[in-house]
């Protein structure tokens, strides 16, 4: 996992500061426009994902990465009380009182494990067990061919939704908060012009 992005190493670094580059330049380059700060938090936490599952990389605009952006905010939405209240239930009995929100969260969450499963698919035709560029190829290795698709889709599921969604919102309130207090922008100008 270090390997590929967790812990004190070059590459995870790499990774990170690749993104906000990219993220830096789509700002510079939209200058004096309305731009949501959000979702471009959001695009660049799923590219740093993305690039760590399957070691691939989306342009901003790119209708992929959007897609698969828009797929998760509709499993999210599913959230909240509903999904609460049903969590907490037997399933048999989640299929008597809520059944719409139980067949909601299946299809979407059917929806992204399909998109999950398109990717590991193309993996697997072009891996090399002994170059894995990715968490993909790493499991897959780690398996020594006892390969159980269902239990990688997962595993590559679970990354998400704290990945992407709790920590594009965390950075966003950061954010926020920054443009709200000129004195700790300029704190933050003074640490980086020191560090650079």
């Amino acid at each position: 996992m270090r390997t590929f992005g967790f812990g004190p190493n070059k590459i995870g670094e790499e990774n990170v500061l690749t993104h906000v580059d990219c993220l830096s330049e789509y700002i510079l380059r939209h200058s004096f426009q309305e731009i949501d700060i959000n979702h471009l938090i959001l695009q660049t936490n799923a590219n740093i994902i993305l690039k760590i599952i399957f070691n691939r990389r989306f342009d901003l605009d790119d209708p992929l990465l959007n897609d698969f952006i828009q797929k998760w905010k509709d499993w999210l939405a599913i959230g909240g009380d509903e999904l609460l209240v049903v969590g907490q239930l037997p399933r048999w009995l989640a299929k008597i009182f809520a059944p719409g929100v139980l067949k909601r969260m299946e299809d979407t969450t059917e929806v992204l494990r399909d998109f999950i499963r398109k990717e590991v698919d193309e993996h697997l035709k072009t891996m090399d067990k002994d170059n894995p560029r990715d968490f993909i190829d790493m499991y897959v290795v780690s398996k020594r061919g006892e390969l159980d698709m269902d239990h990688l889709i997962h595993n590559a599921f679970v990354w998400c939704p704290d990945a992407i969604d709790t920590t594009s919102y965390v950075l966003g309130w950061i954010i926020l908060y920054v443009t709200l207090h000129k004195g700790v922008q300029k704190k933050m100008q003074d640490a980086l012009d020191n560090v650079g």
